[in-house]
């Protein structure tokens, strides 16, 4: 498994401050930042001032720009990793944090290993204290 070539590809797809974690024989972790472009931030807005309104309260955010943003994060990064998985015949697992109502970036842990590895993303996260 080549952990260079795969954080390559993390950078290539956009990913910022792509960083390894920790590394095992067979695995590996990396935690990574999606950063909302412009025009996904005002898609956000534009959708939750129709679910909410124009104001911005609470619920504005809670339950329709933070979701919207969290879930075109998740979709894109499983695409990536989907991807590098198929290109590199490997397996991956990855985990999101939820993100600040004022940010505009989404952090994610991803664990790369071997097919013929058994990986429990909890169990790696808890060991490293994360």
């Amino acid at each position: 498994m080549d952990k260079v070539k795969i954080i390559n590809c993390l950078e290539e797809s956009g990913f910022s401050d792509v960083e390894l974690l920790s590394e095992q024989k067979d695995l590996f972790v990396t935690r990574f930042f999606y950063d909302f472009d412009k025009d996904e931030l005002k898609a956000a807005e534009a959708y939750s001032n129709d679910g909410a309104g124009k104001e911005k309260k609470d619920q504005w955010y809670e339950e329709f720009y933070v979701p919207y943003l969290t879930e075109l994060a998740i979709d894109t990064v499983g695409e990536i990793i989907e991807d590098i998985m198929s290109d590199l015949d490997i397996k991956a697992q990855f985990v999101s944090y939820e993100m600040e109502v004022d940010s505009d970036y989404s952090e994610f842990i991803a664990v790369f290993h071997n097919k013929d590895v058994e990986v429990n993303i909890e169990d790696i996260l808890a060991n490293l204290g994360i």
